[in-house]
């Protein structure tokens, strides 16, 4: 009985060890990365860090258009603070517009605003074109 326990113990434990290593990892991959560098070469860079992260601890990407152009985000988890939840302050973003990386952070991102827009946005049956859901949390 002891045993079981120990194995249920240390399996429960497991992805957060994982996980710790893919957020230490991803320091390294971080500093291999620019602002104006493709996508499919930073979601490359990004993957070896990210792997071996179990699903229920990664957070989807999320796309729609911006003034016509295509913009993708891609959460990558950098953090722990939550615990096992996909908190937002667990991810760090990184916005592509058009297959080119524009930003890295929440500062571009604008949780409140992008999420007001994309709730309208869904209310109206999609994003306008010429509906910007991308925005500077500084203001």
């Amino acid at each position: 009985m002891a045993v079981i326990a120990a194995c249920v113990s240390l399996v429960g434990c497991a992805p957060t060890a994982i996980t710790q290593q893919a957020v230490t990892d991803y320091q390294t991959v971080a500093s291999q990365i620019s602002i104006g560098d493709a996508k499919e070469y930073v979601l490359r860079a990004l993957k070896s860090s990210q792997q071996a992260i179990p699903a229920q601890l990664k957070r989807p990407s999320e796309q729609y258009l911006s003034y016509g152009e295509q913009v993708e985000i891609h959460f990558v988890r950098t953090a722990l603070a939550s615990g096992v939840e996909n908190a937002d302050d667990d991810f760090t973003p990184y916005v592509f517009k058009n297959d080119v990386l524009v930003s890295v952070g929440w500062t571009y991102v604008s949780k409140t605003d992008f999420l007001d827009k994309a709730k309208e946005a869904i209310s109206a049956g999609g994003v306008k074109q010429d509906q910007d859901v991308v925005g500077d949390r500084r203001r």
